[in-house]
């Protein structure tokens, strides 16, 4: 049996390396082929090249091809492995199913190479999994609230590729609670490194609302983008750099409320890590945020709620019911992302 899956990626987020380690628990070898994002005209054309090189040895060789997110370095794999016929997955995250024109983000922003490319690579592949319905069919209030149109079928329509919603997942055996909360304070993570990822991250709602609320305490962890802004913030605000697991873990831990601001998100994973760890939800109402918190914290639309937001922290504060961990394990539990790898790559 061919135990090898040629494995396509930019960056090695956490959710790239979830999936890599439950790939190896399945007992495939993987051949990894690795593009970071290039602007400069000669570093872009290389990664062009040793895609193509690689994508000729490892396709050839491999059960499946699997690429996290559609980008360039989609391209050759997908292109080879329609070649050799073999099965090919793309999997996609967010920017791969949007048009923003104010925050300039998305796929189908610009006419031109990167989304036709885009756009060949949804013909060419054999399956698209998507972390959330939305990615694919659009999310209307993302659209009535900033404009941002999104969904493969709302840009393809006429796209035959079979797209399955497939969440990414989530170990509860790690992301639990284990020691006391502390009252009124309130966490957001992010990787946030430049301007548009702050605006996308809802990151000014999150300082206004530290403005609104001295007596709380609110924590960003990841935001790089600000290391040198903390004069400018809050008393009551910290800046945390980029967290190892133990380290966010214990974050979850003691922070009483998760905010998740953003404006375009597929489903976060640290909302879901944070509602595992117990935290009581707060998110704006787009995309995959809705279908994570359910009922069991705050939904929100847009800045314009900030009052709501504000009411709805400084009502008294209760024993923290455990409904958001159990909603997080019945629909988003590891071992459910696991099947859908064993259905699509054994049969």
């Amino acid at each position: 049996m061919n135990k090898y899956i040629t494995f396509v990626y930019s960056l090695k987020t956490s959710f790239v390396e979830k999936d890599l380690a439950t790939l190896k628990l399945l007992g495939y070898t993987i051949l990894e082929i690795q593009s970071k994002p290039h602007r400069a005209f000669f570093p872009f054309l290389w990664n062009r090249k040793m895609e193509l090189i690689k994508s000729l040895f490892f396709v050839c060789r491999s059960k499946a091809v699997i690429v996290w997110f559609n980008d360039y370095h989609a391209f050759f794999p997908l292109l080879i492995a329609r070649l050799f016929r073999k099965k090919s997955l793309v999997i996609v995250g967010g920017y791969d199913a949007i048009k923003d024109t104010e925050l300039h983000y998305g796929i189908f922003l610009k006419n031109g190479l990167r989304q036709t490319l885009a756009r060949w690579n949804y013909i060419l592949t054999k399956q698209i999994w998507v972390v959330h319905k939305s990615l694919a069919e659009g999310c209307p209030t993302a659209f009535t609230l900033n404009n941002t149109q999104s969904g493969i079928r709302v840009f393809m329509p006429n796209l035959k590729t079979p797209i399955v919603e497939v969440p990414t997942g989530y170990d509860p055996d790690f992301w639990k609670l284990e020691r006391p909360k502390q009252p009124k304070t309130i966490l957001t993570v992010a990787n946030i490194g430049d301007k548009r990822t702050f605006q996308r991250k809802g990151l000014p709602l999150f300082i206004a609302l530290a403005k609104r609320l001295p007596d709380f305490k609110f924590t960003i962890v990841g935001a790089t983008f600000m290391a040198n802004k903390t004069n400018t913030l809050p008393p009551n605000l910290t800046v945390l750099g980029k967290q190892p697991p133990e380290a966010l873990k214990a974050l979850y831990n003691t922070h009483y409320y998760y905010f998740q601001g953003s404006k375009i998100e597929g489903l976060p994973n640290v909302l879901c890590e944070a509602m595992l760890c117990e935290c009581v939800p707060i998110g704006n109402a787009v995309f995959g945020i809705p279908d994570a918190i359910g009922e069991t914290g705050m939904l929100f639309q847009g800045i314009s709620d900030m009052e709501d937001i504000v009411s709805f922290l400084e009502k008294p504060q209760t024993n923290i019911p455990n409904n958001a961990r159990k909603r997080i394990i019945q629909r988003y539990h590891q071992e459910l992302r696991t099947n859908y790898f064993i259905n699509i790559l054994e049969t």
